[in-house]
């Protein structure tokens, strides 16, 4: 019987006696009957509420006796407090709001980037610089005011030169230094409900230094009781909520672009694998105790070398999901050594070229963004590296690949280095393999043509090679392992820095005790 029928039934017969007992069984009927027939178990809900709020009349039609309704042993709950009932409410309704809320932010995402396909198009065919530089400053200033999610994916992208164009790349570099401030009450409200009011050892107030902002969070100067200084890392409010709803809408972004036609060539992208790579990425970025994991195994991982790099030592008694507190080190910006006598720059060059070869081959677990601004000097020398959030761990197979390509970069065996990038893809699309081995080769040769003057900072522009490298892979269809890639930026980045510490570090000294013997 359908449930309007059911519902109205009772208002041509004969009035009966209402009861408790009776107003159950009805229920109880109506439920049954929905359960055995896979009805939409909203239809029992819409009875049970009809007749509880029926019950409160004073005359009522019910269904007559005659309709043989058996008493349940236990009689069901009412829906206020069904559990059952109340949990598919809430699903439904959070369903509801997240849909509302992923269409509302996908709306604001395609308002906003619309343009860019467009301007990217006609800047390329037309080739006029200026349209050039104003769609870049577009996409940047784009980013920039969609929010924390996509600041983070516009500096992952500009470390993509494979992908992107070196003019892209560039320009949401400048994204690497933005960040906002947030006001103390938030962070009163974070340690509040964080450390539940329990003595921490240490003065933080709206008085306390505030040493830096980024993006994800802001970092304070915290004296301890003890007279020493700690740096407690506050998540920005909202953040989490922020970009995981950005996240969900790059997934079904990435998703539907991925099921398009092959004859499309979008599967070349792999925008499925990206958003996750980006999704781990974001997710290291606003957990902070997988910062504080981070430090630790850096630590652990140079501890036999602390006489020359260090890294803060985490509180793990302190550090929470929102909350990272690490011993403060003071030191100054290793830029501002740039202009320092060449003696003390040198002492700091070859430290860092160092920490980063044995993070890549001794360890395989690499620290990703290692600018000026993540890299200090302290008054005995040492270095120390900040900002753990950003990490790559390569797998055996990504660690044979690049052990093998370095040796054959650095043993002048240009074309053998291309095959082996390409055969090695799990993704490209390249029409001519040959052709690109040639041109790596040709890459790899003329680096070594330097060898008459030495393999120096100063004599190779390693930074210009491999940007030549990651364009022939992005002409080509070639599409490095994400983890390639972050080491191929990280060098990029080094390298520079390098330079300007000490242009007469041979490169290859430095790097044949990780490539030789191991």
């Amino acid at each position: 019987m359908s449930l309007n029928a059911l519902l109205l039934r009772p208002l041509v017969h004969r009035r009966s006696p209402i009861t408790i007992s009776s107003l159950h069984r009805a229920s109880n009927r109506a439920s049954n009957r929905a359960s055995r027939s896979r009805t939409n178990p909203i239809t029992p809900l819409i009875y049970n509420a009809f007749a509880t709020s029926a019950s409160s009349r004073s005359s009522l039609y019910i269904l007559p006796p005659s309709h043989n309704l058996h008493p349940s042993p236990s009689p069901p709950l009412p829906i206020s407090t069904s559990p059952t009932y109340l949990s598919y409410l809430h699903r439904l309704l959070s369903s509801l709001t997240l849909f509302l809320r992923k269409s509302l932010r996908l709306s604001r995402i395609l308002l906003t980037l619309s343009p860019v396909p467009l301007l990217v198009a006609v800047s390329h065919f037309t080739g006029n610089e200026g349209l050039k530089g104003f769609t870049v400053s577009y996409i940047t200033n784009s980013f920039e005011s969609l929010g924390p999610c996509f600041v983070k994916l516009g500096q992952w992208m500009s470390t993509r030169r494979d992908i992107f164009g070196e003019s892209i790349c560039l320009g949401l570099g400048r994204l690497q230094g933005a960040g906002k401030d947030h006001g103390w009450n938030w962070t009163r409200k974070i340690i509040q409900e964080e450390w539940k009011g329990r003595n921490v050892g240490m003065v933080i107030n709206e008085n306390t230094e505030v040493v830096g902002s980024g993006c994800v969070a802001q970092v304070y100067k915290c004296r301890r009781d003890d007279g020493s200084y700690a740096a407690v890392k506050i998540i920005h409010p909202n953040i989490k909520s922020s970009i995981y709803l950005d996240l969900l809408v790059l997934e079904d972004f990435a998703g539907g672009f991925d099921r398009m036609p092959e004859w499309t060539g979008v599967q070349y992208f792999a925008l499925p694998e990206a958003v996750r790579e980006f999704k781990g990425i974001m997710e290291g970025q606003i957990d902070m105790k997988k910062e504080a994991d981070n430090l630790k195994r850096f630590r652990e991982q140079f501890k036999d070398h602390s006489k020359s790099v260090v890294f803060p030592k985490p509180d793990d008694s302190l550090t929470t999901h929102n909350i990272l507190v690490e011993a403060y080190e003071s030191g100054s910006p290793i830029s501002s050594h740039f202009g320092s006598s060449s003696s003390e720059k040198k002492a700091l060059a070859r430290p860092l070229i160092t920490a980063f070869l044995r993070m890549v081959f001794t360890h395989s677990f690499i620290h990703c963004d290692l600018h000026p601004g993540n890299v200090l000097v302290k008054d005995d020398g040492r270095l120390v590296i900040l900002d753990a959030g950003i990490v790559s761990e390569l797998e055996e197979g990504d660690k044979k690949n690049l052990r093998d390509l370095f040796r054959a970069v650095v043993f002048n065996k240009g074309e053998e280095a291309g095959r082996m990038i390409v055969d090695r893809a799990k993704r490209e699309r390249c029409e001519d393999k040959e052709m690109f081995a040639r041109e790596i080769g040709k890459i790899v040769s003329e680096f070594h043509e330097q060898r008459s003057i030495g393999l120096t900072l100063g004599a190779v522009k390693i930074g210009s090679l491999l940007s030549r490298v990651l364009d022939l892979c992005r002409t080509h269809r070639v599409l490095l392992e994400p983890a390639m890639a972050n080491v191929v930026l990280s060098t990029i980045v080094l390298e520079g820095v390098g330079r300007t510490l000490d242009p007469d570090l041979n490169l290859f000294k430095a790097a044949m005790p990780f490539l030789v013997g191991v």
